[in-house]
């Protein structure tokens, strides 16, 4: 019998995929002045996948530019790359009646839970932003990845406060130093 097909780059080093969520015809949250979530968290992504890679961690992007990815095949990607870590990033929006709201959520579904409270901890070590708490939630790619799973919610594009940082370069950056730096020590914790 042939043995199955592995995917994976590199069995050596760990894998993480990122998934800036959205993308292509699928904006995602629109907010203040038009913010567009597809566009505040491309950029936060590709840094998180520039640190963890400069760390020695194997990063893939779900995508890398601005294309619609279909929620199964995001974690048909994950999955069939045997990957660690799977880390969705999005900017969470409410109504815009509402520019109260703002703050750091990250979710987990099941084993993500660690991983989860790493990366929020990491985040609100870096920068000034609510603490809206680590939360469980039934989200398509959190139940359908089979490895440790988050999402981030990065601010909210509705969100005064937020809005105003999401479009904020330096801010992007921070945010993403925040998310690679919980990968990062939670991959090195569990010696993935």
């Amino acid at each position: 019998t042939t043995p199955p097909v592995n995917n994976r780059p590199n069995q050596s080093r760990p894998l993480v995929i990122i998934d800036p969520g959205h993308g292509g015809r699928d904006p995602g949250a629109v907010g203040i002045a038009g913010l567009r979530e597809k566009d505040v968290i491309l950029p936060i992504s590709l840094e998180v996948v520039r640190i963890l890679e400069q760390q020695g961690i194997q990063a893939r992007l779900t995508r890398n530019n601005d294309t619609f990815i279909s929620l199964e095949g995001r974690t048909t990607m994950a999955n069939g790359l045997n990957a660690d870590l799977f880390v969705s990033i999005h900017a969470n929006a409410i109504s815009m009646s509402r520019p109260d709201v703002n703050g750091l959520e990250t979710y987990y579904f099941q084993s993500g839970r660690n991983l989860a409270n790493v990366i929020h901890r990491n985040i609100l070590q870096r920068l000034n932003i609510r603490d809206r708490r680590v939360r469980q939630a039934r989200f398509y790619v959190l139940r359908n990845a089979r490895m440790p799973s988050v999402l981030v919610e990065t601010g909210f594009v509705t969100g005064r406060e937020d809005a105003a940082r999401l479009r904020d370069p330096n801010f992007q950056r921070q945010m993403a130093q925040g998310i690679a730096a919980g990968i990062v020590e939670y991959v090195r914790t569990n010696r993935l």
